[in-house]
């Protein structure tokens, strides 16, 4: 079953900060018994590799989650082209599938549907011109621009608003299909619990809908010109949710140093950091040098 996410009030989400895993939070795996304290919402157990979903506790359940559409061979690939793009980038990187390590992971994300209501104060400048004659008789046609006072109240609706729930999810938009959540899709995939609380995620979303709120406003004045001097929002009805989105996320090794990528399992997006080569980086300014100084000498022969 496919559809939108369905949103909760968003007094319902408020005060449900990140669960702090203790002794107490242990699990004992099905398969061979061995006890861990995973911090994991799923993981898999340390000795046999066995799916473990844990219980959820007094955190926020997710809503939704949006399935896999890239399976681990074309997540590899993407990651091969991904890599055979980079300028710069180390002969040696080559196939870097072939030395990554890649599992499938859920990563939390907030995500809010926010109407708002915003009285604003500015002014309003609509251009004119009109013919002035310098101290030499010459006319010429200057444009001029008559400022009058503006107010008015603009309503919009903002949906779709996604906050990461998690430090390295970087993403700002929601694919489409999504499924209502059952505990059992995270059998086998690693997902992390949201360590950013819903309070902070719902000040970030309100943050990142100003900039469209002013633009509604500015609009609303109309003219040629327009100045915006208080604007105050008011949120008549919020919703949220927390859906968990697909990523294969890794690392590999290249160079003595750690370097991580995701691949977005909806889209194929390759996102990491990169290394570079040394050589082909002063291999450019060589040749520059070099044709600096034909350059110099050529100029000194004549």
């Amino acid at each position: 079953m496919t559809g939108p996410v369905v949103r909760r009030p968003v007094e319902t989400l408020r005060g449900r900060l990140p669960v702090t895993v203790t002794d107490e939070h242990r699990v004992v795996c099905p398969r061979c018994g061995t006890t861990s304290t995973p911090a994991l919402l799923s993981s898999r157990c340390p000795a046999c590799e066995t799916p473990i979903v844990r219980e959820l506790g007094g955190e926020v359940r997710p809503g939704a989650v949006v399935p896999f559409a890239v399976d681990r061979r074309h997540a590899s690939t993407a990651l091969d082209r991904w890599a055979a793009a980079l300028w710069f980038a180390p002969e040696s990187l080559g196939r870097v599938s072939d030395a990554a390590s890649m599992r499938a992971t859920f990563l939390p994300a907030w995500v809010f549907d926010l109407e708002t209501v915003t009285r604003y104060a500015g002014r309003r400048g609509d251009h004119y011109y009109r013919i002035e004659t310098d101290d030499d008789g010459r006319s010429r046609q200057v444009r001029r621009t008559r400022w009058t006072y503006a107010r008015g109240k603009v309503g919009r609706r903002f949906t779709d608003v996604v906050v990461p729930g998690v430090r390295q999810l970087k993403t700002g938009r929601l694919p489409a299909a999504t499924v209502p959540f059952r505990a059992e899709y995270l059998s086998g995939v690693e997902t992390p619990r949201y360590t950013v609380p819903p309070d902070l995620a719902l000040d970030q979303a309100k943050t990142s809908v100003k900039p469209r709120v002013r633009a509604a406003c500015l609009a609303d004045i109309g003219g040629d010109d327009r100045r915006l001097h208080s604007v105050v929002t008011t949120y008549p009805s919020i919703d949220g949710d927390l859906v968990l989105l697909p990523y294969w996320t890794g690392t590999y090794l290249l160079g003595g140093k750690t370097w991580r990528f995701t691949v977005d399992g909806a889209t194929g997006e390759v996102c990491g950091r990169r290394p570079y080569s040394a050589a082909k980086l002063t291999a450019p300014l060589v040749v520059l040098a070099l044709v600096v100084l034909v350059a110099v000498l050529v100029l000194l022969s004549r």
